[in-house]
C-alpha cells in the first residue's frame, strides 16, 4: 500500500480524477439533488426583534422627592420611600429564560400568516401543530405522550412533562434577550417558523418582561396600599359610627343635666376623638402608599416595536445546496482514490 500512496503524485491524482470524472459527476449530482430536497423540505425560520429602554436607577428618586416636598404641606411623610429595590436591567434576559415565562409562552395563542389560529406549543410540536418538515425533529425520537402535570404551588417544584421539557429547551434557544451595557437598551429577539408568529412572540415576550418588572417593583407598595385601604375603610366606619353616637346622644339628652349623662357624653366624645385621630392618620398613610405605587412603577420606552420579517434567516438554500455539492465532490474524490490504491481489495483480502 505504501507504493500505491507514493504513486499518488499531483499528476497521478489529476489523471485518476479525470478518468473517473463520470462517477465523480454522478456523486456530485446525487448529493446536489439530495441538497435540493433537504433545502426545500427544511422549515423556514424568521426572526423578529424589539428594543426597549428601561428606566435607570440614577435619578429615579428625583420625581418622588418633589412629590414628597409637596406632600409635606399636607403632613404626609415620604422620607422612607427612597432606595427602591428593583430587578437590575442586566437581569432582564434571565427573566425570559425562566420556566414560568416558557410555560406562559407555550400556551399563548398566535395567528400564522395563513390565518391559522393555534398555540405556540401546537406550532412547535410537529405532531400537534404540524407546522412543516424539520430535519432535526424528524431525526430525533418523538416525545412520549404524558398527562398534564398537576398544578404546583409557589413553594413547590415545577414538574414538566417530556413534551414540555423538549419545548422549553427549544424556546430557550428561540426567544432571547440581550442588554447593551453601554446604551442600556434591551434587545428581544424571537425566532419562529412563521413571520407573523415571530413578531407576535417578540411582542408577548416584551409585554411579559415589562409586566414582570413592574409587578416586582410595585408588589410591596401594592400590598401596603391594599392593607391601608382595608384599614381606612374600617377606620372610616368607626369614625362615622362614633360621630353618629355623639350626635344622637346629644339630641336625646339635650335638656338633661345629669352627672351620669355627662360621663356618657365624655366617653362618646373620647371615642370620637380617637376614631378621628386614627382615621386621619390612616388617610395620610393611604395617600403615602398611593404615591409609593406611582413612584415605584418603572417606565419602559419602546425604541423599536416588533416587525413582521419579510425575509427568512434560514435555511440558506443556495449555501445548503452548494455544501451538499461540495460534500459529493469530496466523497467522489475519496472513492476514486481508495479504488485507485486498492484499499477495498486489501481490506477484503485481510478479512478473508
Amino acid at each position: 500500500m505504501s507504493d500505491s500512496w507514493l504513486n499518488l503524485s499531483p499528476d497521478n491524482l489529476v489523471r485518476t480524477v479525470w478518468r473517473g470524472r463520470v462517477r465523480l459527476m454522478l456523486f456530485v449530482g446525487v448529493f446536489t439533488a439530495l441538497g435540493i430536497v433537504v433545502a426545500l423540505l427544511t422549515r423556514s425560520e424568521y426572526i423578529s426583534e424589539a428594543r426597549i429602554m428601561p428606566e435607570m436607577n440614577s435619578g429615579s428618586g428625583d420625581v418622588f422627592r418633589r412629590l414628597a416636598s409637596v406632600a409635606g404641606f399636607g403632613g404626609i411623610d415620604l422620607s422612607d420611600a427612597e432606595g427602591v429595590d428593583a430587578v437590575r436591567p442586566d437581569l432582564y434576559p434571565n427573566v425570559l429564560q425562566s420556566t414560568p415565562f416558557i410555560l406562559y409562552l407555550l400556551d399563548q395563542p398566535v395567528v400564522t400568516s395563513a390565518g391559522r389560529k393555534l398555540t405556540v406549543t401546537q406550532l412547535l410540536d410537529p405532531d400537534g401543530g404540524k407546522p412543516g418538515f424539520s430535519l432535526l425533529s424528524w431525526l430525533r425520537p418523538a416525545p412520549v405522550a404524558t398527562t398534564a402535570p398537576t398544578p404546583t404551588g409557589p413553594n413547590k417544584p415545577v414538574k414538566l412533562t417530556m413534551q414540555q421539557q423538549q419545548l422549553a429547551e427549544e424556546i430557550e434557544k428561540r426567544v432571547t434577550a440581550r442588554l447593551d451595557t453601554r446604551s442600556g437598551v434591551i434587545s428581544i429577539t424571537a425566532q419562529m417558523p412563521d413571520p407573523s408568529v415571530a413578531a407576535t412572540v417578540a411582542q408577548q415576550a416584551m409585554n411579559y418582561l415589562t409586566q414582570y418588572v413592574t409587578s416586582y417593583r410595585t408588589e410591596k407598595a401594592r400590598q401596603d396600599l391594599h392593607f391601608y385601604t382595608q384599614r381606612l375603610t374600617e377606620a372610616r366606619r368607626r369614625y362615622q359610627t362614633a360621630q353618629y353616637n355623639v350626635f344622637h346622644y346629644n339630641d336625646q339628652h339635650k335638656y338633661l343635666v345629669v352627672q351620669s349623662a355627662t360621663m356618657d357624653r365624655q366617653r362618646m366624645e373620647a371615642e370620637l376623638t380617637i376614631a378621628q385621630t386614627v382615621y386621619t392618620e390612616l388617610s395620610r398613610q393611604y395617600e403615602q402608599a398611593r404615591l409609593k405605587v406611582q413612584e415605584r412603577t418603572p417606565v419602559f420606552k419602546v425604541l423599536e416595536p416588533p416587525k413582521i420579517p419579510l425575509l427568512r434567516v434560514s435555511p440558506k438554500r443556495a449555501m445548503l445546496v452548494l455544501t451538499y455539492a461540495l460534500a459529493g465532490l469530496i466523497v467522489g474524490i475519496v472513492y476514486l482514490l481508495t479504488k485507485q490504491i486498492g484499499v477495498m481489495d486489501r481490506l477484503r483480502a485481510m478479512l478473508v
